[in-house]
């Protein structure tokens, strides 16, 4: 890692710390940080993270008390999994981890989830509050959404990883093709087309308490329905996640298929938008982490 941006005169509240890229010696105490403050995640979902991505942590002696990492997709890196011990919080060294990695980057743009107790050490390093992303889980219920007319739903393969791509990258603005290719390794995904033209597509994998729909990408808020309706009729009864950032449009249907609105998380960016079509939308997320 490059020399962290933070000013010089916060060195003393660092002292005895080693900061270092993450290895993958460090994916274990890293999932045991996230126990503790009671996140979801799985040593899998850790491991998925750490293989499209990289960290910086921070080490007291031989323990590990501090974790943060970032997806380089060309246009934005995304940030996030930052969690710092409670015996050593009250020490900015969350704003070190980030200061190092932001360093490091060569993305013009920056993208995060922040909690409310993050919001104002992310907002101190110029990211400014965007949108809200609410977080929906719970046993899922059947519910009917179907397509239009001339549209269908096929599933997703590894031939379909450049249709993918192109989707993804009108909707977010960031190019995320390893993210997509490694999502159909570990997951199940569906394309829909309508007419024979790709207008969006989703995917369903294991995650967390269960199992996590995302991302979902569509051409309106109807398909977006009909894309994650497919998962919760093939999975009715299972626990399912869902974090979008279109509640107005999904919320309430959301909560009728048995998700319930659990969380909320506030995105803020530094740095340029992004240059995302207004005629796909990103419905729904890889992960608040990942974005």
């Amino acid at each position: 890692m490059t020399q962290s941006t933070v000013e010089p005169a916060r060195d003393a509240a660092w002292a005895g710390l080693v900061f270092r890229p993450m290895r993958q010696e460090d994916l274990e105490p890293a999932w045991e940080l996230s126990q503790a403050v009671k996140w979801p995640h799985r040593l899998q979902d850790w491991r998925f993270a750490l293989d499209l991505g990289q960290g910086e942590v921070a080490l007291d002696g031989e323990r590990l008390i501090g974790v943060a990492m970032n997806w380089d997709f060309e246009t934005c890196v995304t940030m996030g999994l930052i969690i710092v011990s409670a015996t050593h919080r009250g020490r900015q060294i969350a704003s070190r981890l980030v200061a190092d990695l932001l360093a490091a980057s060569t993305a013009p743009t920056a993208l995060l989830h922040a909690t409310p107790d993050g919001a104002g050490v992310y907002a101190r390093q110029g990211f400014e509050t965007v949108i809200t992303i609410c977080q929906h889980q719970g046993a899922s219920v059947a519910v009917s959404a179907p397509v239009s007319a001339g549209c269908v739903l096929r599933p997703a393969t590894l031939a379909d990883l450049d249709t993918l791509h192109t989707l993804d990258f009108r909707a977010s603005g960031m190019s995320r093709r390893a993210a997509l290719r490694a999502l159909l390794d570990v997951g199940k995904g569906v394309i829909a087309e309508c007419g024979g033209v790709p207008v969006g597509f989703s995917f369903l994998r294991d995650f967390g308490r269960g199992e996590l729909i995302g991302p979902v990408v569509a051409s309106d808020t109807g398909l977006a329905k009909a894309l994650i309706a497919h998962w919760l009729a093939i999975r009715a009864g299972a626990f399912i996640r869902l974090d979008t950032p279109f509640e107005e449009e999904l919320g309430h249907w959301l909560v009728a298929s048995g998700l319930l609105k659990v969380d909320t998380v506030t995105r803020m960016v530094r740095g340029p938008g992004l240059a995302q079509d207004a005629q796909m939308r990103a419905y729904g997320l890889i992960t608040q982490a990942m974005a």
